[in-house]
């Protein structure tokens, strides 16, 4: 078979490789740039104090797992250290970047292919190019260059899943219960995950109201997602150092929604972005289409994003934007995206389509890539800034270690001292279970398994690689005739009861 036949036949997978590699080679410059084996800030309170101590000691049990960390509950994350210490032989948080940055373009390029459905195959192609080319630019840098925050780049997994499988399943059907499930695993990542089933209750009450979904067992079924997010919501742990964060108006409230809906925006104006979805949202509406049609999982994901940018306005409306939250509100620029692609198709294929079709689309564009250049301005200086501090960090936590020099203590916390309390810090650097698990490059001492340490080294040092065959899968797929992935075969709708 000649290379160009083989591109032909297998197109499909070939774009979903490309984009992953280029999502993936993005984070593996940035975690080679500014990535530090040294855990910092809240690494060591989360991973060191909690969980290897004990585990180390001998004493963790299940229970441990789901200690809060301020209101969270992150067993899935604690879980993913343990694991990469028993690979490893030691605390590897370059290790747990690594899987988070593979989980993470996973999960990226799933949803932008899950929310493509909606359009036609040439659009579908273009919508997922861009929004995996926009998510490749470090906007939430630090949690890739955290191990810690797998529980991040987790809450999309877990979240998606559950929306993808209770968008179009029957109520109480094993598709469902185990939508419900991961949507319910989502509230153990971070604690807005607990709106996940309300984001899903939501769009099942706009299908009710357009009549595909009716009867008894529909209606409970929805307030049984409703009941379990408060059921959820209700044991979120209150942190009285957290409400320093949280909105204390309703005016406060909705001056953080409206800085975080209007990102990247650093105006209002950005509330224009997301227009296109809620025009799509009408039309959904006014069509009315039958479960199977991709578009409700579009809805559904919509209510999702509106319900975690809820979140973080009531619970940290006093910082509101920070580059950790970027991840999540990049899924929104994705739907606004491929909402404005729909509308622009859906306007073209009618009888008579409006003149202005191609001015609002352009202009759209246009104004998201000029609200994209805001936060990419500063990205430079601030992963230079993150790089210096880590490196001093690193710098000072070794030389503690060779020399037991006390004033290590009396530096500025997260400047030249990777910790929020240098007093903690130095506590459980003379822990012998800590000591004992840190990374070589703190203790000098030669790493458990050599095999790992090249693999890790080839993976970053491949960036490069990494991007340019992705660009090069990308070339050969578009050269070859422009397609997307089959969208899998779709169930009838459910009937609704006599």
């Amino acid at each position: 078979m000649s290379l160009g036949r083989f591109v032909e036949r297998h197109r499909a997978s070939l774009l979903l490789v490309s984009l992953f590699l280029l999502l993936f080679g993005s984070r593996a410059l940035l975690i080679r740039y500014a990535g530090y084996s040294t855990p910092f800030l809240d690494e060591w309170e989360a991973d060191g104090a909690t969980l290897l101590k004990p585990y180390l000691a001998g004493h963790l049990g299940v229970g441990d797992l789901f200690v809060p960390i301020s209101e969270h509950r992150i067993p899935f994350t604690k879980l993913a250290v343990l694991a990469a210490y028993q690979i490893a032989g030691y605390w590897d948080v370059v290790l747990q970047m690594i899987i988070n940055a593979l989980a993470d373009s996973a999960t990226v390029v799933a949803v932008a292919y899950a929310l493509s459905r909606a359009l036609p195959r040439n659009w579908a192609v273009a919508a997922m190019i861009l929004s995996v080319a926009i998510n490749a630019v470090p906007y939430g840098y630090d949690n890739a260059v955290l191990g810690f925050n797998t529980h991040f780049y987790l809450l999309l997994t877990f979240s998606f899943v559950g929306l993808w499988l209770l968008a179009d399943s029957r109520a109480w059907s094993p598709r469902w219960a185990l939508g419900v499930l991961f949507a319910a695993a989502s509230s153990m990542c971070l604690a807005s995950g607990a709106l996940t089933l309300s984001a899903a209750a939501a769009a099942q009450g706009m299908q009710m109201a357009c009549g595909r979904r009716a009867g008894l067992s529909e209606r409970v079924a929805i307030a049984a997602l409703v009941a379990f997010s408060v059921a959820l919501i209700s044991i979120v742990p209150h942190v009285p150092v957290a409400d320093e964060l949280r909105a204390h108006s309703v005016g406060q409230a909705l001056v953080a929604f409206g800085a975080l809906a209007s990102w990247p925006s650093h105006s209002l104006l950005g509330l224009i972005l997301f227009l296109p979805s809620a025009i799509f949202v009408w039309r959904v509406f006014a069509e009315r289409p039958p479960l199977s049609d991709p578009r409700w999982f579009n809805v559904m994901a919509l209510a999702w994003v509106v319900s975690q940018i809820l979140s973080l306005a009531i619970g940290r409306a006093q910082l509101p934007l920070q580059t950790r939250y970027a991840d999540i509100l990049l899924v929104g620029v994705t739907i606004n995206l491929v909402s404005a692609f729909w509308l622009f198709q859906w306007n073209a294929a009618q009888p008579t389509p409006k003149p202005w079709g191609r001015l609002s689309l352009a202009a759209w564009l246009g104004l998201l890539a000029l609200s994209l250049t805001h936060p990419q301005r500063h990205l430079p200086s601030q992963i230079e800034e993150w790089r210096t501090i880590l490196a001093a960090g690193q710098s000072n936590v070794r030389d503690y270690l060779s020399t037991g020099d006390p004033a290590f203590a009396t530096r500025a916390p997260a400047r030249e001292v990777p910790s929020y309390d240098p007093g903690k810090l130095r506590e459980l650097l003379d822990t012998p279970e800590i000591r004992a698990a840190l990374p070589p490059d703190l203790t000098g001492k030669a790493p458990p398994r050599l095999w790992l340490e090249a693999v890790k080294e080839f993976v970053l040092r491949a960036g490069p690689v990494w991007l340019g065959l992705a660009v090069v899968l990308l070339i050969a797929v578009l050269a070859s005739g422009t397609t997307a992935p089959a969208a899998p075969r779709t169930r009838p709708a459910p009937r609704s009861p006599a």
